[in-house]
């Protein structure tokens, strides 16, 4: 196995909180093309992690029977193209009895579309309304795409395990969070869409 050809891993954690009704096995992937405020995981995000060996994720694969699901987080995992496809194909050979769920941003519906016959379902993250670009971006603190979210959520959809996530940031009013879940309404096909109380991170630099 050349670990060349699969994405850095900046965690590993086993979890009873991040998809209804399962226990999962969470790896977290580096860096993330969003700088979103009030990110929990942004150091890894930004780059500051210690990696993890594949030898430990096959550990885990091979001998974590708690676990009946697995979830690829990050950061933003579908910025590592063909590596994270090389990644969803690995898991799924190791470990065939195990629900796969890639998180994301939606931003890279090309990457979606290259991993969806390998995952189970993605959890796709709606930040704000995203027909409002204005508040979207304040939120992201970069550039916003809605046609490439909208195109990620065609596809994400039409999978059994996705979820739709928001989180009640203070700067969302009631109206953009009715927003968010007509949207999820209109494009989402019935998936459900959760969201998830604010809690503020104090070390966060604001550069």
């Amino acid at each position: 196995m050349n670990s060349l050809n699969f994405p850095k891993i900046a965690g590993l954690l086993t979890s009873g909180i991040d998809h209804p009704n399962h226990v999962s096995l969470n790896i977290y992937l580096p860096y993330c093309n969003f700088n979103c405020r009030q990110c929990h995981n942004y150091k890894i995000a930004r780059g500051e992690f210690e990696e993890v060996s594949y030898e430990q994720l096959l550990w885990e694969l091979e001998n974590n029977f708690i676990v009946d699901m697995v979830i690829i987080t990050g950061g933003e995992p579908t910025i590592h193209g063909e590596k994270l496809l090389n990644l969803t194909k690995l898991i799924k050979e190791k470990r065939k009895d195990l629900i796969l769920r890639v998180d994301s941003n939606g931003s890279k519906p090309e990457v979606v579309k290259l991993v969806s016959s390998y995952v189970d379902g993605f959890a796709i993250d709606i930040k704000a309304p995203p027909f409002k670009k204005e508040k979207y971006e304040f939120t992201i603190r970069t550039n916003f795409n809605v046609d490439a979210l909208l195109e990620s959520i065609k596809v994400a959809a039409e999978l059994p395990y996705t979820i739709f996530r928001t989180v009640k940031y203070p700067w969302l009013t009631e109206s953009d969070l009715k927003e968010i879940k007509d949207f999820v309404k209109t494009y989402g096909k019935g998936k459900p869409h959760y969201v998830n109380p604010f809690v503020e991170v104090v070390e966060e630099s604001e550069n």
